[in-house]
């Protein structure tokens, strides 16, 4: 696999018992889905080592800003989506393979900015509890299930047209 910041071969590093995909380059980390959740925490340590590991490559200013294509699905370009509901940290996701691209010193800002897991559901249920006062989306679910009451008598009648009778 090759950065793709940089388009130099990615280096693949155990931390623990999990492998990952570094740039000697740039300091950018690749994981593959799920691996993030491993290291994201402040309290775990594999990601204090890799955070340190990564510390040891010059940091190259990249403009951040810029779609890349995936490390591991090389023609797919990743997707650009906040980390939690902060909104302190973008990140870079394939959508074919759920891996995801760090850049140099991403990782360490996460670890600095999220909470344990438990903190980041109970942050989400707060953000929906939020977004369902807002009177749009009332507006819309209401709407939407108008419709779907529309579509439900819709049925019933077609099934009572298309239903074969049968007479004594």
């Amino acid at each position: 696999m090759k950065c793709p910041r940089t388009g130099s071969p990615l280096k693949t590093v155990k931390v623990g018992k999990i492998a990952v995909d570094i740039s000697e380059e740039c300091g950018g980390v690749f994981f593959d889905n799920l691996e993030l959740d491993k290291f994201d925490e402040k309290h775990e340590i594999r990601g204090e080592v890799l955070v340190e590991h990564l510390t040891q490559f010059e940091s190259v200013i990249l403009d951040a800003d810029n779609r890349i294509n995936c490390p591991k699905c090389e023609n797919v370009v990743m997707m650009r989506r906040f980390y939690s509901p902060k909104q302190v940290l973008e990140i870079d996701e394939c959508p074919n393979c759920a891996g995801i691209w760090l850049d140099s010193g991403e990782l360490e800002l996460l670890r600095e900015n999220f909470s344990s897991e438990r903190e980041r559901i109970a942050m989400c249920e707060k953000l929906i509890q939020e977004v369902d006062k807002d009177p749009d989306v009332i507006k819309q679910r209401m709407e939407h299930q108008n419709t779907i009451g529309n579509l439900e008598t819709f049925t019933k009648v077609m099934n009572r047209l298309f239903t074969p009778r049968h007479y004594l």
